[in-house]
């Protein structure tokens, strides 16, 4: 099988080029052979032979991307790849996870700007969080890992800033969706979190629920007409906002052990974004909860 994949490897190394230069249909023969070697990890047996095939994509995926010119192939549709990007085509983020046999992932991933020129970040999971996680700005070396499935384009002040959701196969017995944000400085620099969440415990850099490995949690941007307490007074608004699932522990026992936390399954919070933060509403009730059941 190295044999086989270096060979192909080489291949498209010396296809790349001369296929960006050429119709579009040769440009869905790139995503078609991305797509071939990237299914070679998850049909390996073991770690090691799931790394080994993982690196040889890493490598051979780097390269497409480091061209300008696969700015103008979407991408979209590798096997096991995630992707989402910006309207104003500044950013497009990869990321995907190379599961283990312990039960944990490993996490893969390149974000790709797209300012004055093309620029690259590769991403590897970190092997830990550092203890001040959800109120420290990260860059792109000391990256968590998560499968990012939804981008928001927020400005605050004069500042446009990316907004990610993405989820994560936390531990053996936990998984956890997180809300965080991308912001990239003139000179290129790259940093996820950003203090911009008002959170009923202050300000934070980013958001993370854990839950349990076999609940579910909504964690959704979308278009809602909600319901918003305030004291005794109820106010309808219709809004964009990141919706998510109220958690709680499955036994009042269990309190403090993320582990053990499941969906309410009635009540929901959500943030929505005002005056350049994402702040917090408890307790709203979702008009077309249909939506988010979905």
């Amino acid at each position: 099988m190295k044999i086989i994949v270096l060979t192909f490897i080489l291949a498209l190394f010396l296809y790349t080029d001369s296929a960006f230069a050429q119709p579009v249909n040769n440009k869905s023969g790139i995503q078609d052979s991305l797509s071939n070697l990237s299914a070679i990890i998850w049909k390996q047996k073991t770690d090691s032979s799931r790394l080994k095939a993982n690196d040889y994509f890493f490598k051979m995926f780097q390269a497409v991307l480091e061209s300008k010119s696969s700015l103008n192939i979407p991408l979209d549709s590798i096997k096991g790849i995630t992707r989402v990007a910006s309207d104003d085509g500044k950013i497009r983020i990869f990321t995907w996870n190379v599961p283990l046999a312990e039960g944990t992932s490993k996490y893969f991933g390149f974000i790709q700007l797209n300012f004055d020129s093309v620029e690259l970040f590769p991403l590897r999971s970190a092997e830990s969080d550092p203890a001040d996680f959800e109120t420290r700005q990260l860059t792109p070396q000391q990256w968590y890992g998560a499968l990012y499935y939804k981008l928001i384009e927020v400005e605050t002040g004069r500042q446009k800033v990316y907004t990610l959701l993405g989820w994560d196969g936390y531990t053996l017995n936990s998984n956890r969706k997180l809300i965080d944000i991308i912001t990239v400085d003139r000179k290129g620099n790259l940093l996820f979190g950003m203090p911009v969440f008002k959170t009923d415990q202050g300000i934070k850099c980013r958001i993370v629920k854990e839950y349990a490995k076999k609940a579910n949690m909504v964690l959704r941007y979308d278009y809602q007409a909600i319901l918003i307490k305030k004291g005794k007074k109820i106010k309808k608004e219709n809004t964009w906002l990141i919706a998510m699932d109220r958690l709680v522990p499955m036994d009042p026992s269990m309190k403090g052990m993320p582990k053990y936390y499941v969906a309410s399954g009635e009540i929901y919070d959500g943030y929505i974004f005002r005056n350049g933060y994402w702040v917090l509403v408890e307790d709203i009730e979702v008009v077309n909860r249909d939506i988010l059941t979905k």
